[in-house]
């Protein structure tokens, strides 16, 4: 049986379209669906909690405290693997399915031992794909060249930019990356049984990449699967960061490259700076930036002069 973890943050009509679209779309009907809310100031509405009710394949688990992204999958993904699931299908509330894409997965996975992960091709609102990363790990220097994706020095990190955006790929035939977006993703039973519970010091961003590390230490292959497809409805809705949303963004970047890719704070400062004077230039735009000035440069400053545990 497949557990399908969905994690609710406030968005419960995303939420009901997203369990309608596996309910109306997938012909087999193994798995059980696990709506995990992350203390949501609302609270569920009637009209899911009668779906719930009505359907013994759905659980719902209401978080007393929002831990972020991977604190509250593992509350769902520990308990799917309790109730006996094998393979566990990690998808935010905004994913639609497309007919038979939790299938495809999932055979994928069966098909292919070496396979610990396999992510689906996500289709934007506008029917655009959305923007493959990824395709090879991801380090500081990376994260370096990747900063000149839109400048006029792109010409000169052309060949790795095709690379880790597998731009060459022809989208038509599976193909091995270092990590797969967070949105949606299939876990075979036997990685999860190695990778799971997530790193839960990670409030918001850079999951995927530490998924990728770990499946890389662990031994595991990840692929991204061009015959199952998703909507990502709200694909596109990190073009407006927020002030929480960036600082999330940039204490994760820190963590993530002190302690998966064991850089030293003075090596990370350069790229750091380059984080702050972008947040300076959103406090000139956003009120909302001004008013989060100090948090965020107390705990990014934070985050960059901690000692990294081992």
């Amino acid at each position: 049986m497949i557990g399908i973890v969905i994690l609710n943050y406030i968005k419960w009509e995303d939420t009901e379209k997203c369990i309608k679209s596996i309910i109306n779309n997938e012909k087999n009907k193994n798995y059980h669906i696990y709506i995990v809310d992350n203390n949501s100031p609302i609270k569920i509405p009637e009209y899911l909690k009668a779906i719930v009710n009505e359907n013994n394949f759905i659980t719902f688990i209401e978080n007393k405290i929002n831990g972020g992204y991977n604190a509250g999958n593992n509350v769902g993904i520990l308990r799917a693997i309790k109730d006996g699931c094998k393979e566990i299908l990690v998808s935010n509330s905004d994913i639609v399915f497309k007919k038979n894409s939790i299938t495809n997965m999932k055979s994928y996975l069966d098909q292919n031992e070496n396979v610990g992960i396999v992510g689906p091709k996500i289709y934007l609102p506008n029917n655009k794909i959305q923007m493959i990363n990824m395709g090879t790990r991801t380090g500081l220097k990376e994260k370096y060249m990747y900063l000149l994706k839109k400048t006029p020095f792109s010409f000169f990190v052309k060949d790795f930019l095709n690379k880790y955006c597998a731009l060459r790929n022809d989208l038509k035939t599976p193909f091995k990356v270092h990590a797969v977006s967070g949105c949606c993703f299939m876990i075979s039973h036997k990685c999860v049984k190695d990778i799971a519970p997530f790193d839960e010091k990670v409030f918001l961003y850079h999951e995927e990449v530490i998924l990728g590390e770990l499946m890389e230490k662990k031994g595991f292959d990840t692929y991204y699967l061009t015959n199952s497809e998703v909507v990502h409805e709200h694909g596109q809705s990190t073009k407006h960061l927020r002030a929480f949303a960036y600082t999330c963004f940039v204490e994760s970047e820190i963590y993530f490259l002190k302690k998966y890719s064991a850089q030293k704070s003075y090596k990370i400062l350069p790229l750091y700076i380059i984080r702050s004077s972008k947040y300076l230039i959103q406090c000139i735009k956003s009120e909302d930036f001004r008013n989060n000035f100090r948090k965020y440069f107390y705990n990014t400053t934070k985050a960059l002069i901690k000692k990294q545990e081992a």
